[in-house]
């Protein structure tokens, strides 16, 4: 469309106003930010290529000045007088371009004055249209904003014929969209409804396509086919068999193979219930950060962590705090210890092994409770306490 077989009239539908979109001071043109060198190569050598008879030094020069702007660069070159006689020879662009935005400037230095009249006959049709709808009473009200004089070719119905004006239908529809909402009744509330047709004429495509596409899946759910797959990380549905496994998305943006079965991305070769997700990973961990901290000891004062591996249970820290190994008391002397009958803590574990794993056992119970895993076993997929008592009696 804007490289060949150009259409004025197709360009003006994508670009109602150009000449008050590419001078707006507020727009952003096409090499503004995050140029791509090829990008600004094609342009060079297509204004060099447009203004055959001036100096490539004068066009370069221009186009800088001008911060890169083809549009702006382009009318500044053509007030340039002719440097040559003859023109330069073309040069020939292999390159295909694929940043629409200088497409569009691109095709609007080329095609300017095509543009221009155009746009002066679109005006004077729409005047004269506008002038015979007034003699024959033909113009209508939009009955969201009540603007009087809508052309009856400006106007989009619902079901029930209500006439809307474009840019009402189109925030309306916009709004319903932005509450996930696929059915779209009539603003007037006549108990009717937008055409998806009508939809497709006010809403931006880009707003569209991704509406379209839900309203498709939507129906195809409601049909009840059988083998209807939805992908789990976007909207697109295929039909499968029952033996395929694994659902591999064809939505370009997306692209996933998920599992049928778990619904969670594809983990071939291992079964469902061999694979954790973040749940299973936050269950698990906590219960193994207990049964860590049952062996690891934190001194109350300096905050540094330690593990007694023999001697008495009266623990020294390097920074000089004292606790008991056993209770955790701070600040003991070794009147804190004698017999247990005493209700005293031991200066010494006879079995220091067996004390650790009872520890270890008791806090990895208590988590468990914790998080309902006792009563719930298939809650945890992996137990981290499987084969404990079998490595404990090997300490």
């Amino acid at each position: 469309m804007y490289t060949t077989n150009f259409s004025t009239e197709e360009y003006l539908n994508v670009i109602p106003e150009p000449l008050k979109y590419f001078y707006s001071p507020s727009y952003k043109h096409a090499l503004t930010d995050n140029i791509v060198p090829e990008d600004e190569a094609y342009s060079i050598k297509y204004l060099l290529n447009y203004f055959p008879y001036l100096r490539e030094k004068d066009v370069r020069k221009i186009f800088n000045r001008y911060n890169k702007n083809v549009v702006k660069a382009s009318d500044a070159l053509a007030k340039i007088p002719r440097h040559f006689k003859t023109p330069r020879k073309q040069i020939i662009i292999n390159e295909e371009c694929e940043n629409i935005q200088l497409l569009q400037e691109l095709a609007f230095v080329k095609h300017k004055k095509e543009i221009k009249t155009g746009i002066k006959m679109m005006d004077e049709f729409y005047r004269l249209a506008r002038a015979e709808a007034e003699k024959y009473n033909l113009l209508e009200t939009c009955q969201c904003c009540f603007f009087e004089g809508l052309l009856p070719e400006e106007c989009y119905f619902c079901k029930k014929n209500c006439p809307f004006c474009k840019e009402c239908v189109a925030k309306g529809a916009e709004h319903m969209i932005g509450n996930g909402e696929l059915n779209f009744p009539c603003l007037t509330n006549c108990n009717s409804e937008f055409d998806i047709s009508v939809l497709r004429m006010v809403l931006d495509k880009k707003v569209f396509e991704p509406l379209f596409n839900k309203i498709q899946i939507k129906e195809l759910k409601e049909a009840n086919i059988d083998g209807l797959e939805t992908c789990p990380f976007c909207d697109f549905s295929l039909i499968l068999n029952n033996e395929d496994k694994i659902f591999k998305c064809q939505n370009i943006e997306c692209m996933e193979e998920s599992c049928r079965e778990c619904r969670h991305k594809s983990h071939v070769p291992f079964r469902c219930n061999e694979i954790e997700y973040d749940e299973d990973v936050r269950k698990r961990t906590y219960i193994e950060n207990k049964m860590t901290e049952a062996l690891v000891r934190t001194c109350w004062k300096c905050k540094k962590s330690f593990f007694k591996d023999s001697g008495c249970n009266k623990m020294t820290c390097p920074c000089g705090a004292k606790m008991c190994y056993i209770c955790g008391a701070t600040a003991i002397g070794y009147e804190h210890f004698g017999e247990i009958s005493q209700n005293k803590c031991p200066l010494y574990t006879q079995n220091l092994n067996e004390f650790h794993a009872e520890r270890i056992r008791n806090s990895a119970r208590i988590a468990k409770d914790e998080l309902g895993v006792n009563e719930n076993p298939q809650l945890l997929k992996i137990d981290p306490t499987e084969g404990l008592d079998e490595y404990l009696q090997t300490l």
